[in-house]
């Protein structure tokens, strides 16, 4: 069976503490996340995805959110 690997607490709490740096840099940018991204990213971390897997949910997540924006503008 296919080992699936999990981050420890600590790692979630690395993760979490560099948030706040990366909300002032895109703010910066004039970009704020959504309530639905943000909890997106608590779901991430709920779940203690690894860096690839949160990579991978993302991606399939922007390729939702076009996708329906393209079904919309037809």
């Amino acid at each position: 069976m296919l080992e699936v690997h999990r981050l420890t607490d600590a790692e979630i709490e690395e993760i979490r503490s560099l948030r706040p740096g990366v909300r002032a840099s895109l703010a910066c940018e004039g970009l704020h996340l959504t309530d639905e991204e943000e909890a997106l990213f608590e779901q991430f971390d709920r779940e203690c995805l690894t860096p690839d897997q949160r990579r991978d949910r993302l991606l399939a997540y922007s390729r939702a959110q076009r996708s329906t924006k393209a079904r919309a503008a037809e």
